[in-house]
């Protein structure tokens, strides 16, 4: 028994401490109205200390986020850069390195000054894309939808911080 429990705390604690990186991350802003709206968040991300690349998808008001290796992605650090080009953040989706290992639902996993939990797994539990649940990464309408989702009843149950440190909730992605 004491085996199992020392197994499961090394187990616990080793996720905590060899979590992978989010090497992408795709961004859906609302409120463009033209190119130079898009030009405008695409200049603001370039200058976020974890991002190599900007990619802009004008059709979509999205943008695709290449972030540089080793090191860690904030979302707040995103909406930041929206918000202060004007715009708001209608989703983001964080993706895995391709030989990262999935991340378990249920279990915070501490990176850098940040914690990130994923509430919802897919079908299969293999996701590597995942969407930030946390309130301000969402359009409104979605967020109302969320809270009123069994899913959001499970998310208002959980804390805003762990060690004082802010938490992402994520839930697995078919984007």
């Amino acid at each position: 028994m004491i085996k199992k429990l020392g197994l499961l705390l090394l187990l616990v604690w080793g996720q905590q401490f060899c979590f992978a990186q989010f090497s992408r991350a795709s961004l859906q802003a609302t409120g463009l109205t033209c190119a130079l709206c898009s030009k405008a968040i695409h200049q603001a991300l370039e200058k976020i200390p974890f991002v190599q690349k900007v990619s802009a998808q004008l059709k979509e008001s999205g943008f695709e986020i290449t972030n540089k290796p080793d090191s860690t992605v904030d979302p707040a650090q995103i909406r930041t850069a929206v918000e202060e080009a004007g715009f708001f953040v209608g989703a983001l989706y964080l993706t895995l390195e391709e030989n990262a290992a999935v991340l378990d639902p249920g279990v915070p996993v501490r990176k850098g000054d940040l914690y990130f939990e994923v509430l919802l797994s897919g079908k299969n539990g293999r996701t590597r894309s995942y969407q930030v649940l946390n309130e301000h990464f969402l359009t409104e309408k979605s967020y109302s939808k969320l809270l009123a989702s069994p899913l959001g009843d499970k998310l208002r149950q959980q804390p805003a911080a762990i060690e004082g440190l802010p938490v992402f909730y994520l839930k697995s992605s078919e984007k």
